[in-house]
């Protein structure tokens, strides 16, 4: 066997407890008074871009666009996203322009949008959806409230681009960077983006909101906490995979390593079905932290993105590529859908989307 995939135990398992602090309806507290997992060596450290454009020379161009190829994978427009989709003066219920999380499935795409980079810190804001296969690539984002860009669509075209988007409720939504999205369900990891005091860890609870894809109104609500004896696990990404899987991502500073938690709902209850971990940090810490942009997991591959670099790994914590893609914007949401994986940029609003060559799979 190679270095890269030499499995290591880090602690014997013990056995697992799981205490129900209130109604299992309400709340699931998961403590492990141990836990037992294997790591697998991760790539060395990158350096990640410390800072973008903030927006685009293509800001609202309708056919400025090139793809950005890195390693075997290609990302290219998707859709240009509206600036914002309310009335100007509406200040109070201002949807956009900035995005954060993106989930796609089935031709439509979801994503976390707020009024400013300050109000996904105070965690309220909407989720947008897109039926991608109904709206012109460039032209969508006419669907603004400036004249000079929805005089750009005729009434008709107007009218029918308004009936394939939907706009959620005002919600809690936590950062919004964790999405994901089933056949019937949209799933929220309502996470804080800074934790009380500036700490980066704590014995803190986070919700998981369900929303029906009809109407983008809440379904169910479950909170969870998940802790390993004297140290918190709090997740600040997470993805889901179908109805009843999520995987969380905690940086395990101290260690130099990335934990995967995979929690399994069952009997309505959120349970931790399996522990990996990849040793490495990834990128190169900058003031002693470089967050997580983006994560998603499709199949048995996992994908992590910093700003400009996105990373593939098995489900299992094995490494296996990185990319690095030119945008002069910030990645601030990843999704994928079979084969096709999906960037959500920061301002300028984008989804990009791409698919790896054969051989990379």
């Amino acid at each position: 066997t190679t270095e890269r995939t030499r499995h290591f135990l880090v602690k014997k398992p013990k056995k697992i407890l799981q205490l129900r602090l209130e109604d299992k309806n309400v709340f699931n507290a998961i403590h492990l008074n141990s836990i037992g997992y294997v790591f697998e060596f991760g790539p060395k450290e990158v350096v990640s871009t410390r800072k973008h454009s903030g927006s685009s020379k293509n800001w609202n161009a309708a056919h400025r666009y090139g793809t950005e190829t890195s390693g075997g994978l290609t990302l290219a427009t998707q859709l240009w996203e509206p600036r914002s989709l309310s009335l100007e003066t509406n200040d109070w219920q201002q949807v956009g322009p900035v995005m954060e999380g993106l989930a796609v499935n089935g031709g439509w795409a979801y994503s976390s949008w707020y009024r400013s980079a300050a109000a996904s810190d105070q965690l309220k804001g909407n989720i947008v959806a897109f039926n991608m296969k109904k709206l012109n690539k460039y032209q969508a984002q006419y669907l603004s409230p400036r004249s000079y860009l929805y005089k750009k669509l005729s009434f008709g075209k107007f009218k029918s681009y308004s009936q394939n988007v939907k706009v959620s409720p005002y919600m809690r939504l936590g950062h919004g960077q964790s999405l994901g999205a089933s056949s019937k369900y949209i799933y929220v990891l309502a996470n804080e983006n800074k934790l009380p005091g500036g700490a980066s860890n704590g014995f803190y609870s986070e919700e998981i909101l369900q929303l029906k894809k009809s109407d983008l109104t809440i379904n169910k609500v479950w909170s969870i906490r998940v802790d390993v004896g004297s140290s918190g696990r709090y997740f600040y990404n997470a993805a889901f995979a179908g109805d009843n899987t999520m995987y969380g991502v905690f940086h395990n500073a101290a260690f130099g390593r990335y934990e995967f938690w995979r929690l399994n709902l069952v009997n309505n209850r959120w349970q931790v079905s399996q522990v990996t971990a990849t040793q490495s940090h990834f990128v190169k810490q900058q003031a002693g932290s470089s967050p997580v942009q983006g994560f998603s997991v499709s199949g048995s591959n996992m994908y992590l993105a910093f700003n400009n670099l996105i990373f593939k790994l098995q489900t299992d914590g094995i490494y296996q590529k990185t990319w690095k893609h030119v945008s002069n914007r910030e990645i601030e949401g990843l999704a994928s859908d079979g084969s096709q994986l999906y960037a959500q940029l920061a301002q300028r609003g984008e989804i990009l989307s791409g698919r790896w060559q054969k051989a990379e799979k």
